[in-house]
């Protein structure tokens, strides 16, 4: 997509380790934006191994970005009987909304990857006062669950969350 402020294009591609950094940065930099407890790496440790925890299982994760910096982020974990997990939904403020879309953009890579192979589920977790994404996720079909519902146990940074599934 072009931007068309800068007339530069955003582009989508799976993960590489040189990206590694400017996720991390992205990803805290959302989390920590002071309407929830502090997150760390060390609380989400698969930020640090993502071609292990996403890619070689036969998820993915993807990377947009903007003149070689990173914008935004999804990531989709396989677990296994069609079941995968939405995490690392992240994008820069500048990037969200009009003219971007950006997340859209994301989400939409990340669905027809996952019709493609054969997921039938996926679920995700939130902080419950994140009610932007609250909605987005509504507006994509997914429906809130309890914990209790969850179809697997999976590790996740917030004690306090909302948890969402999508039948496909």
């Amino acid at each position: 997509m072009i931007n068309p402020h800068t007339k530069t294009m955003i582009e989508i591609k799976t993960y590489t380790e040189s990206d590694k950094d400017q996720i991390i940065a992205l990803v805290l930099h959302c989390q920590n934006d002071g309407t929830r407890p502090l997150v760390s790496v060390e609380d989400q440790p698969e930020l640090l191994h993502i071609t292990e925890n996403y890619i070689q299982d036969g998820g993915n994760f993807w990377v947009a970005k903007e003149n070689g910096k990173v914008a935004g982020t999804i990531g989709l974990m396989n677990k296994g009987n069609g079941l995968g997990i939405l995490k690392k939904f992240f994008v820069y403020e500048a990037y969200r909304g009009k003219p971007h879309y950006l997340g859209r953009q994301l989400y939409t890579i990340l669905e027809e990857f996952a019709k493609a192979h054969h997921f039938k589920t996926i679920i995700l977790d939130t902080p419950k006062n994140t009610e932007r994404a609250h909605l987005f996720y509504e507006k994509a079909g997914f429906k809130k669950i309890k914990k209790e519902h969850l179809p697997i146990t999976y590790d996740y940074p917030y004690d306090d969350c909302d948890f969402f599934l999508l039948s496909l």
